[in-house]
This record gives structure tokens, sequence and C-alpha cells, in this order.
């Protein structure tokens, strides 16, 4: 089992190098306009993969994605396939035109010129032909953009459009969605209006973020606490970083500060998680163990993954003894609310690190028996089974 790092800031994809025709995608090579003029004879759209050749997600797509022979299939069959660098010929041009910010951006275009769908970063193949699908489809970014402007104002349609617009870091403009749509209620305490807010939360001082530092306890009861803290601390630490032009995580003091500003109700259980993320960043795992257990301590945790993430950390990089057995008492929480391969696993390690084999091996043999049934790997789980 493996836990990868909270990704606090917000992954810039960058880069390419020429994809070659082959077995693949194949690309036109042809100006703009007359890739439009093609478009419209053929009632086609047009993908554009909009790259610079500095990027190292767009080289990682030239060279493992576009080559692809299904993915070749489908977008050769569906679209007429363009890349244009962004910082050469007509690249500047139409990053301005399309509102291009980050690398690799694919844009979806038809005849007309108007944007059909975007897609960012760097995608897996079969997240790459899920995009050709919704592309394609009624749920694409010109359809929505068409049924807001046409009224349809629903909570479920809103929440698609704006989360929509946010994958395609259009975030300003998701902002003003859900900015409007709220203006228009007077409760926000629904589950669903809140789960809104906390996918879109805004900025610091925004009507968004207000509400969700006044109403701290309905939303970590609608998201858990590993999500609403999390959401807090991006924006709070992007606020930071962005007014004072820095790229790496602020020691603590700095972060007190904004918390008090911003979310003054919340600064003490924001600083004790920041002193957690700080460390779990910095990959300072002396520090993150006795941050975590002070966290948890003060603010009890009802959110099974976060338990599990927590314990599974200090399983990994601490052999104080006290430690591993409170760690134990949070694996067994999450156990409790949420049963999974991956919360039985993390139990049954620390029931061995901790002397408790008999115990080890019962929730080992559960786990496997879960993993089974749910199609998920568990040879390391059955490692634990071997005599020692």
């Amino acid at each position: 089992m493996k836990y990868s790092f909270y990704l606090l800031l917000f992954l810039f994809t960058f880069s390419l190098s020429a994809q070659e025709k082959g077995g693949g995608m194949e690309f036109v090579e042809k100006p703009f306009e007359e890739l439009l003029a093609q478009a419209k004879a053929e009632d086609k759209v047009i993908f554009i993969d909009a790259y610079t050749t500095w990027c190292g997600p767009c080289k990682m797509m030239a060279a493992k994605i576009f080559p692809d022979a299904t993915v070749g299939t489908v977008y050769n069959e569906r679209f007429i396939n363009a890349k244009f660098d962004m910082e050469k010929g007509e690249g500047p041009a139409l990053a301005r035109r399309y509102n291009v910010v980050a690398y690799p951006t694919y844009l979806f275009v038809d005849g007309n010129g108007d944007i059909v769908h975007k897609g960012l970063g760097y995608i897996p193949q079969d997240k790459f032909l899920a995009l050709a699908d919704v592309a394609v489809s009624d749920n694409n970014l010109g359809a929505l953009n068409a049924r807001y402007k046409a009224g349809e104002r629903s909570p479920e349609f809103v929440k698609m459009y704006a989360q929509t617009l946010t994958d395609v870091y259009e975030q300003e403009r998701a902002g003003e969605v859900i900015s409007v749509y709220l203006d228009s209620e007077k409760d926000w305490s629904s589950p669903e209006i809140m789960t809104m807010i906390l996918d879109n939360p805004g900025e610091p001082g925004d009507k968004r973020m207000i509400y969700l530092v006044e109403h701290a306890d309905a939303a970590i009861k609608t998201a858990g606490s590993a999500s609403y803290m999390m959401t807090m601390q991006r924006s709070l630490i992007t606020k930071y970083m962005r007014d004072a032009g820095v790229r790496a995580l602020p020691p603590a003091e700095k972060m007190e500060t904004v918390y008090t500003k911003w979310a003054a109700p919340i600064r003490g259980r924001l600083m004790a998680h920041y002193g957690m993320l700080h460390a779990e960043q910095s990959r300072d795992m002396d520090a993150y163990v006795p941050a975590a257990l002070a966290y948890f301590n003060a603010y009890p945790s009802e959110d099974a993954y976060e338990l599990d993430k927590a314990a599974w950390s200090i399983f990994e990089n601490s052999e104080d003894m006290a430690a591993l057995k409170v760690a134990l008492t949070w694996a067994i929480k999450s156990v409790e609310l949420e049963e999974n391969y991956n919360s039985l696993d993390t139990l049954a390690r620390l029931y061995d690190k901790v002397g408790n084999r008999a115990k080890a091996v019962e929730t080992a043999k559960k786990a496997i028996v879960i993993a089974k049934e749910a199609g998920v790997p568990y040879e390391d789980t059955e490692e634990l089974l071997k005599e020692k």
C-alpha cells in the first residue's frame, strides 16, 4: 500500500518533443485558418496539442500516449489532429485567443474557431480516451457554456459546469458561476451546496471562504476533515505564496499571520494541521510523527481516510512503541468507520509491528479477501502472512 504526499500546490504541468507519424495519432501540418476550413468541410472538430519545447509532460505525451494504437484509432477517426508550439509561429496568437496558460493544453475547436472542449497536463491513455468521449458528448465545455447561457441553473448542472471549468484551469470563471448561483440561494447548508463551495472555495476573504471558516463543523461533516483541511490550507497557503512571491512552503510563523487575518476562528486547528503538513511535504518524518500525534490528540478525527493515512505514515516512519500504539488506535477506528483493503492492510501491519502477531495475521487475511473481491493487488499483504 502506498500513500503519496498531499499535493499542496497546483501542479502547473509543462512541455513536448515532436510527434512522429505512425500507428498512433496522425498530426496535420497546415496553418490554423486552413484547419478551420477543413473542419467545416469535413464537419469535424480540430484537436490541438498546445505545447512548448521545454515542457516535460508534453514530451511524455508525445512519447507514450500519442503513438498508442488505440489512441490513434479514436483520435484519427473523430478529429483533425494538429499541434502548435505556443512560443513560435502561430502559437502565441493561439495561446492568447484560447487563454492557454499551462502546458500541455489540449484544445478541441470547431470549424468556426469556437472552443468545444479542453484538457490539460499529462493524461494516461484511458483518461485521454475518455477526454475524446467527452469532447463529442453533450457534456463538453462548449455545450455546457451554451446551456448556462440559455439559463440552466439547477444545482446539479452548476456543480458539473463549475467543476469542468475548474478542470480546464478556468477557475475564475468557475468562481463566477458558483457565486452567481449562491447569490440566488438563501440557505447554503445543504450537502449539495456545501460540496459545491468546497470544490470551489475561492480566495481568502471571498464569501465562500468566509462561509467555510464560519461553518467548519458542517463542512467537515459533509466532506470529512481531511478534505476540508486541505481545501482551506490550499487556499490560504496559495494566498501567502502569491502575495509574497515565493514558491516554497513558508515557515509556520508566516502562516499564523495569514490564519489570523483570514481564518481566525479556526486558526488553532490550521496551525496544528500545518505543522503536520509542512513536515510531510518536507519529508521530515522526525517532525511529522510528533506533529501528527499532537494534531489528532487536539482534534480527534472521524475521517476514515485521514486516520488511515496518518496511521500508515507512522507505521512507515516510526519505531517508537508509544507512537505506534497510538497509530494503532487510529487504524482500528479507521476500519470501524470504513472497512476496506487499505485500512485493513494498515491495521494488520501495525498489529505486527507492536507484536500482536495473531491479530496481524487475522487482519491480513481479511484484507486479502476484500482485495480479491475488489480486484486490487494484495501481494505485499501476503508477505505479512509468511512465518518470521
